[in-house]
């Protein structure tokens, strides 16, 4: 059997699998994936993951490396003088780690491990089979493979990859509205509830249509549902401590719009006017982007300039959450599949630019300390899109020219 180009073409998102392989599976598994599977196991076992004095057990009960399998908590720390964790993820992120923090560390943890890759890699391809058209599909899933937002939570693990099938089906669901589909990508999407609100005015304005709002009202009351019987499940207690170490990650290891204004401009006034005029570029570049782009494809682009707007808005964010700049980067492909060579040739090597050779630079700079590096990532995302995103005018003179052809 002959391979055709088009199967061919296939090969460079495996060819990054292959080489990614190493790096994202590790023994031990390092990272947060022993944080992970204990906070699903005190769930499972009745216990509070918000309850400082849970976690106690994990300083004496396992090591510093839990039973030779994961790290103990993200970097080996010295247990002696670990302090208790404190568990931030909204009650849902616990109730839906059950399933794995019920097994046995040594079962629990390479099946997260495994499930985590899984949902990563599918959720990958579904949105790049939503979004980009047949002959672009391999350039994008490669480019989504080898992006630093979706390798660290393979190699180190997050509830943040939750988002990402909750974004394939906020995508799929504009072709065909489904009160349960768009229910399940809400709930997707608020395991990261600074993302989720930011989208929230972006969701509500596509939605709140004749054709829509009673799919969008049955969504919300199904999402309430859950999200009350998590709560009830495990409740989050109104303890100030959680408060406070909130606050100390955006000021600590922090990759937002705001994080990158301090650094430019310390505390005071002059912090909130630079950040509020990075932010109105963020806006102004997202509404040009709407404003060109095509009618029938004008709802993706609401919400792909939404979600990157939201990334650019949030008071904190750290690099798995530009898995919510994936549209963008997806949108930007998409817009040049029937353009002359040269100009698909430069789009696509300004998406690359933008999502791999910069996303991957400002990761590294991250490590090093400088997270906030990181920040103007979204604003990249934003000014592809306002760039690429084809004015309704530019294909009519395609349309005519093809219908005076076939007279």
């Amino acid at each position: 059997m002959r391979l055709s180009g088009r199967h061919l073409a296939w090969i460079g998102p495996l060819i990054v699998l292959v080489i990614e392989l190493p790096i994202i599976w590790t023994s031990p598994h390092v990272g947060d994936w022993f944080t992970f599977w204990y906070a699903g196991h005190l769930v499972a076992d009745g216990l509070s993951p918000y309850d400082p004095l849970s976690w106690l057990p994990a300083t004496t009960d396992y090591g510093a490396v839990a039973h030779g399998i994961a790290i103990n908590l993200e970097h080996g720390v010295d247990l002696a003088t670990l302090r208790t964790e404190h568990w931030l993820w909204p009650p849902l992120g616990g109730i839906l780690l059950v399933l794995f923090g019920a097994l046995p560390l040594e079962l629990g943890i390479p099946l997260l491990h495994l499930a985590t890759i899984i949902v990563a890699v599918g959720s990958a391809l579904a949105l790049v089979r939503v979004l980009v058209p047949a002959p672009l599909r391999p350039l994008a899933l490669t480019l989504l493979l080898a992006s630093p937002s979706l390798v660290q939570p393979m190699r180190a693990s997050t509830l943040t990859i939750c988002i990402l099938p909750g974004i394939v089906l906020l995508f799929a669901d504009l072709t065909r509205t489904r009160a349960p589909r768009l229910a399940i990508a809400a709930l997707g999407l608020s395991v990261r509830p600074q993302l989720f609100l930011a989208t929230l005015p972006t969701i509500a304005a596509v939605y709140l249509t004749a054709a829509r709002r009673r799919a969008l009202l049955l969504a919300a009351a199904g999402w309430l549902v859950v999200n009350a019987g998590a709560f009830a499940i495990s409740p989050v207690p109104l303890d100030p401590s959680l408060f406070g170490v909130a606050r100390a990650f955006t000021l600590d290891d922090n990759s937002s719009t705001w994080r990158l204004a301090w650094l430019i401009t310390g505390d005071g006034v002059s912090l909130v006017l630079v950040a509020v005029a990075m932010l109105a570029v963020a806006l102004a570049l997202g509404v040009v982007a709407v404003r060109r782009a095509p009618r029938d494809g004008r709802d993706r682009m609401v919400i792909a300039c939404g979600l990157a707007f939201a990334v650019a808005l949030a008071p904190y964010t750290y690099t798995y959450d530009h898995l919510a700049l994936f549209p963008a980067w997806l949108l930007a492909l998409a817009s040049v599949a029937d353009a002359p060579v040269a100009r698909r040739l430069s789009v696509s090597l300004a998406v690359i630019a933008a999502a791999l050779l910069y996303g991957w630079s400002a990761y590294f700079v991250g490590a090093a300390g400088m997270r906030a590096a990181i920040g103007l990532t979204p604003f990249l995302a934003l000014a592809l899109l306002a760039s690429t995103s084809a004015r309704p005018s530019d294909a009519a003179p395609e349309r005519t020219l093809a219908a005076g052809s076939a007279g």
